[in-house]
């Protein structure tokens, strides 16, 4: 990897990292009941994906939650001057991170629990 590459991508984490997390609701990320059932899990780029078998209405949340962070993700990367992709991977370090034991995530090599 190029020096100014990594430089590039270390100044994106530590910017990440530096942005206020968007205010929450005191109610628990909608998406938690359906990680705990195994419907849907967490992807490595930063997005959420529904897993086979995952109901319509999980399928419907799923899709709504990643415009959301689609937005987020092109917001930043514009900022930063760098891909979406390297935002959204980012991201997914935080997102997983939080995840409780047991949660599905979704590696470039395939699924596998927390």
């Amino acid at each position: 990897m190029k020096p100014i590459h990594s430089l590039r991508i270390f100044l994106l984490a530590l910017a990440l990292l530096l942005v206020p997390a968007a205010p929450q609701p005191a109610a628990a990320d909608p998406l938690d009941d359906l990680r705990a059932q195994g419907q849907i899990g967490e992807r490595f780029d930063g997005f959420a994906e529904a897993r086979s078998g995952a109901s319509p209405a999980a399928r419907d949340l799923v899709e709504k939650v990643n415009a959301q962070r689609r937005q987020i993700y092109e917001t930043q990367a514009k900022k930063q001057n760098v891909g979406i992709d390297q935002v959204g991977r980012v991201y997914a370090e935080r997102i997983i991170q939080k995840l409780p034991s047991g949660a599905w995530i979704r590696t470039e090599a395939g699924w596998r629990q927390k």
